[in-house]
This record gives C-alpha cells, structure tokens and sequence, in this order.
C-alpha cells in the first residue's frame, strides 16, 4: 500500500515537473524477471524509471538513505534495498543476483554513479557481473533532460521537459572458453551501455527531424 501510494504520488509530481514522455516503454517484458538498465545522470532517475516501467521494480539505493530519521522507516516499503560503498558492496550485489532470480525486476545503473556532466561514462564491471549471473534479460533505457532539471550538486529540481526511451530486452552473451572472467564482463558491461547508447542516438536523430 505504502508502495502503491508514494509511486503514484511521485507520479503525479514528475509528470508536473519534468513533462516526462515515455518511448517504447511497451518493450517491457510483461512478466519475468529482468534488469533495467540505464544512464544515470540526475537524482530523478530513479524516480522517473519507477513511475513510467509498468512493473514494479526493486532498488538499490545508498545506506544513508535507511538510516535517515523518517526516510529511513519508508525505504523497505520502496521496494528498496541498502548497498554500502566499501566492503559492504560485494554483499550487496549478491543481494541483488538474488533479487532478480526470484524473480522480481531490478532497477541498476550500469554506469555505477552518476555522470557529473550527463555524458555516457564506461559501463561497471561488478554491475555486469550482477546481470550476467542473475541470468535474466536486460531491458536498456535512455533519459534525456533530467540532468538539466536536476543536475548533481544541485538541492531541488527544476521545471523542464524530460524523455525515457525504452529499448528492446536482450540476453547477455555466454563466456567463451578462451575469455577470462574479468573479460567476460567487461564485455558485458561494453555491451550494456552500446544499447543504452543506441538510443541516445535515437533520441538525436529524431530531434533532429
């Protein structure tokens, strides 16, 4: 119920900051297992993936966020999940390999942070390690404008117009035998952020129509 109110109220809010429009947002697998995937450029990401994928996603979000006063007892309700930087981060994503094998959909931002100029940055190694052994499709998204309406370092959002576009889910490829682990996602993690790239280049090339 907690969950079912603050997405729709965070639904309500984005649609009246951020204009968001959604493309190919049918390309969301309809039941199943999945890892959506996406750049990440602005603290409204998370918020506006959340309220346009038409599944119910989990998170994974900082550990200062739980121990926040009031936050803090909201986050389980959220669907969310805590990941601490350092030593706890290993934990954290076995947690989520074992998120997605349960068969729940995970939200995860490959690039690992936030890009600080919202350009694409080189997708993470341990986050490809977390899709290629959840063993489940990976759905890549692409936001446009948040990080004007909400560049990092920056307290409150601001008006603007934002787009996600949604692109085809796509299996990760298998190791081969003559590729090191290390390689083995590395290639996965190049592959990832190729597809979340393929629609920013969507988005250029149908602005400039």
């Amino acid at each position: 119920m907690i969950y079912f109110i603050c997405k729709n109220a965070c639904r309500i809010a984005a649609k009246i900051l951020f204009r968001y429009e959604t493309i190919g947002v049918g390309r969301t697998p309809s039941q199943g297992p999945f890892l959506l995937m996406s750049n990440h450029v602005s603290n409204a990401d998370p918020i506006l993936l959340g309220v346009t994928c038409p599944r119910n996603v989990r998170y994974m979000a900082k550990a200062e966020l739980f121990r926040a006063p009031l936050l803090g007892r909201v986050m389980p309700h959220l669907r969310a999940f805590p990941i601490e930087r350092g030593k706890g981060e290993r934990k954290a994503l076995k947690d989520a390999i074992k998120v997605v094998r349960g068969g729940d959909p995970l939200l995860i931002f490959p690039e690992g942070s936030r890009s600080p100029d919202g350009s694409l940055r080189p997708g993470s190694r341990l986050v490809a390690m977390v899709a290629a052994q959840a063993n489940a499709p990976c759905l890549p998204a692409y936001i446009e404008g948040s990080y004007e309406a909400w560049p990092k370092r920056h307290v409150l959002p601001r008006f603007g117009k934002v787009h996600i576009w949604y692109g085809e889910p796509f299996p990760l490829p298998e190791k081969a035998e003559d590729m090191s682990t290390k390689e083995h996602y590395q290639r996965c993690a190049d592959l990832i952020m190729e597809r979340i790239d393929d629609l920013r280049k969507q988005s250029l090339a149908e602005r400039s129509l």
